[in-house]
């Protein structure tokens, strides 16, 4: 007797791997696989491919006079100014604790510190591509510290925003990243609590 799933649970089966190719590694910002997978029905894909994108770091900074940590800077990939909550990769020797990578982030951005930080969760950008995972913060009790320490392929601006603002501008839909539209979704439901 095998150890095969019942069809009504193949959904929960993980998909083989076949094969693997390279077809782009632009490290450290990109790496493109295509697959050669085979589904738990016996389909096989032998095209599908896969992102890998480093995990990152978001932050929901709020102070104690209800102002939120926000940055402002073009974006290449939409090909406009954007405004979101502070963000950064996570470094390789930062992968075993996140919260140390979203405290720089926060400093490095803004030039902010906080006293109270809670995690929020682990999010999947793209689920069917990969694109690497956010890990989402909401950090409470914020103040300026220093001035942005940021790297020559950073530039931005460090705003801070009234809350009730931010409220309206993430549900009218002007903030329009997915990353910081959730986030700020989340840390609202977290503060009303």
């Amino acid at each position: 007797m095998t150890n095969q799933p019942r069809p009504d649970e193949l959904h929960k089966v993980a998909w083989e791997t076949l094969s693997r190719t390279d077809v782009l590694d632009a490290s450290p910002w990109l790496h493109v696989y295509r697959e050669h997978v085979r589904m738990p029905n016996g389909v096989e894909i032998p095209d599908f491919y896969h992102v890998h994108m480093d995990d990152y770091t978001m932050t929901f900074a709020l102070t104690d006079d209800e102002y939120v940590a926000m940055v402002e800077m073009y974006k290449q990939g939409t090909r406009q100014v954007m405004l979101e909550l502070p963000a950064g990769v996570i470094e390789h020797d930062e992968i075993t604790n996140v919260l140390e990578a979203a405290k720089r982030e926060l400093l490095e951005e803004t030039g902010m510190v906080a006293r109270h930080w809670q995690p929020l969760g682990k999010f999947s950008m793209d689920s069917n591509h990969g694109c690497g995972w956010m890990h989402a913060f909401l950090a409470t009790g914020a103040v300026r510290q220093q001035g942005q320490t940021l790297d020559e392929t950073e530039l931005l601006a460090a705003h801070l925003i009234p809350l009730e603002e931010v409220r309206q501008m993430w549900m009218s839909g002007k903030i329009n990243g997915v990353s910081s539209a959730a986030l700020i979704g989340l840390a609202l439901a977290h503060l009303e609590k």
